[in-house]
């Protein structure tokens, strides 16, 4: 594939899309389906919008954000395809140091005292993480009380906003969250978990790449694999974050990376998998079922077949 301002993934720098910054996943060989140009955003809506202005070729995003902010735009049915679907790592949630005394009191035997209200940075307004919070709320006793309110920022300026205490509490992709409890912008709770809203994340590229490339899905599989291996070296990881803070801002240490990846147990997953109609129409079920999928995306084969590639 000849280089060009067209052939560009759009990535959030975290843990899950580190692969796709290894030696082998950026080998430069012109006829190489997965000769991608990398360059890193703030947030998964810039991802999207440079997606429908033809300024991306391809973005890795949540499943959710894609189908709203993309697919469910006019005149976009017909133009995506999913290319992969990529190993996703649990979000992480950091509370300022304030509420984390407040929901975690040092004093032996004193009782949690929970606010009455809170404010949650997120990705998006069509973000699961939103359904994240709450369910972590219920599991405090009165916490379904609790008046919660969203803020939709950058991962950047949340970890800023959250240094001001200008938001309570942030849920973001890993290492984030690690990366403000290191920074000494708050701390993030072990109880937290993803769970039933835990997100599917999509490599989805335009239609016309896999029309020149039928399969550019399976090349982009297996040479990710490679790439995973080599993370499990300590150069290649080493060598695969330094790529990523090459790529643009913002920039993850490495260290947080490397912590994140152990807690993870990262470099042995390899859960990346390509798209088939069942994977699909259930993907769009479980949207329809947590009332997030759009009215104009029908939960369909019809509409599964349309980002099916080949």
């Amino acid at each position: 594939m000849p280089k060009s301002s067209r052939e560009t993934l759009g990535v959030l720098p975290s843990l899950e899309v580190l692969p796709f910054f290894a030696e082998e996943f950026q080998k430069p060989d012109a006829t190489s389906a997965t000769d991608f140009q990398l360059q890193t955003f703030a947030s998964y809506g810039e991802i999207a919008r440079k997606l429908l202005t033809r300024q991306l070729t391809a973005g890795v995003l949540p499943w959710e954000i894609f189908v709203a902010d993309v697919l469910a735009l006019p005149g976009q049915r017909n133009l995506w395809k999913i290319t992969i679907f990529v190993n996703a790592c649990p979000t992480e949630l950091v509370l300022c140091d304030r509420l984390h005394k407040a929901f975690y009191p040092t004093k032996l035997g004193a009782r949690p005292k929970l606010p009455t209200r809170l404010t949650v940075g997120i990705e998006s307004q069509n973000s699961l993480t939103k359904l994240q919070a709450l369910d972590w709320l219920s599991h405090w006793k009165g916490g379904s009380a609790i008046d919660l309110q969203f803020k939709m920022l950058p991962v950047d300026l949340m970890m800023q906003a959250l240094e001001a205490d200008a938001l309570d509490a942030v849920i973001a992709a890993a290492p984030w969250g690690m990366h403000a409890e290191s920074a000494g912008f708050g701390k993030r709770d072990p109880r937290f978990v993803p769970g039933k809203s835990s997100q599917l994340l999509v490599m989805a590229s335009q239609k016309e790449i896999h029309d020149h490339h039928p399969g550019l899905s399976q090349e982009i599989l297996r040479t990710l694999a490679t790439a995973r291996a080599d993370l499990a070296t300590p150069n290649g990881f080493l060598h695969a974050s330094s790529t990523m803070a090459k790529r643009g801002k913002p920039v993850l240490p490495h260290d947080d990376l490397a912590l994140a990846a152990a807690l993870h147990d990262f470099p042995s997953l390899n859960h990346d998998r390509t798209p088939d109609l069942p994977t699909i129409v259930a993907g769009l079920l479980a949207l329809d079922a947590q009332a997030f999928l759009p009215p104009q995306v029908a939960a369909n084969e019809q509409t599964a077949r349309l980002l099916l590639p080949g």
